[in-house]
Formats: structure tokens, sequence, C-alpha cells
């Protein structure tokens, strides 16, 4: 017993308010923002051939690992990569956001899109990457 109560409440107590004040921390701090929407999308890219006529059309192909960046205020806030069918699907913050898409080979090249998302929004976004050939 230690002031008149049993080692038992102490303890219980003293776990009860650790847990209290880890739950109300575990929010907080972080600084990384709460992914609440959706960005699906895909990216192609063209021209894939040098010379394209009625007869023999070139159109664009899948862009395989492009790379997909979200930003907010200048920050990169979340990434992916597009799979085989150049598709792709990222979580991100609400508010107002900046979708980059951007080859993985090739001549250097990047799309942009921007969109203004409320919690539970999903949006979906087209890309174009040029890949330099003429």
């Amino acid at each position: 017993m230690t002031d008149g109560r049993p080692t038992a409440m102490i303890v219980r107590n003293t776990l009860a308010a650790t847990a209290f004040a880890l739950a109300a921390l575990s929010g907080c701090g972080s600084g990384e923002p709460d992914l609440v929407a959706t960005v699906t999308g895909i990216v192609e890219q063209g021209p894939t051939c040098p010379v394209e006529t009625l007869d023999s059309p070139c159109p664009p192909a899948p862009a395989v690992g492009a790379r997909i960046e979200v930003l907010q205020e200048g920050e990169v806030v979340a990434s992916t990569t597009t799979d085989a069918d150049g598709r792709f699907e990222v979580a991100v913050p609400e508010g107002a956001i900046e979708v980059r898409a951007e080859s993985a080979v090739g001549l250097p090249s990047q799309d942009v899109a921007t969109f203004t998302l409320d919690p539970g929004d999903d949006v979906e976004a087209a890309f174009t990457l040029d890949t330099g050939i003429r």
C-alpha cells in the first residue's frame, strides 16, 4: 500500500493515464497530410514511330514506369509509378494539389494537372509524354 491506496490501483491509474496520453499524441506532430482522396489515371507516350500515315497509324503507347508525383505547396506529399498498362492510383491530401507525370526512359518529358480536392474525392487524370521521335 502507498499513500493509503492499494498498489494495484496506482498501477492501473498510471497505465490508464499513459494510454490516454499516447492516444492524444498519436495524431500530433507527424507533419504529414492525411491522404483522403484518390487520383487515378493513365500516362501515354508518343509518337511511337517516326512517320505516321493514314494506312499506318502510330498510336501512343502506355508509359510504363513513369513517375507520378503529387505536390502541395511545392512539397512532394505522395508518389507512385505507372504499371505495365501506363495506369496509376495514388492517395492524396485534400486541398489544392499538382500532379506531375514524368517519363522513365528516353527524352525527359513532363505533363502536369492541377486539382482542388475534398475528402473522399476520386478524380481521373490523363497525361501524354513526348518521346522525342520525329
